[in-house]
């Protein structure tokens, strides 16, 4: 059984995950970090690697109205 696996993510996914590792509240933060690790830490390479990646084709279309 592997223990790491490639993913190839593109710009927006990548994007998508990064937002969601931000929105993470203190609880939430403390339980993954029991368990896998820091996400303040995978954030960064997260990060990393976002930022040396084209954004260029980045734009945002929302075609439904926000429920919030």
């Amino acid at each position: 059984m592997t223990h790491e696996k490639s993913v190839c993510l593109n710009v927006h996914e990548l994007g998508i995950i990064l937002s969601a590792l931000q929105l993470l509240d203190s609880g939430d933060e403390n339980r993954i970090a029991r368990q896998y690790g820091s996400a303040g830490a995978i954030h960064d390479r997260l990060k990393d690697v976002y930022e040396n990646m084209d954004q260029s084709t980045l734009c945002f279309k929302y075609d439904v109205e926000p429920s919030f």
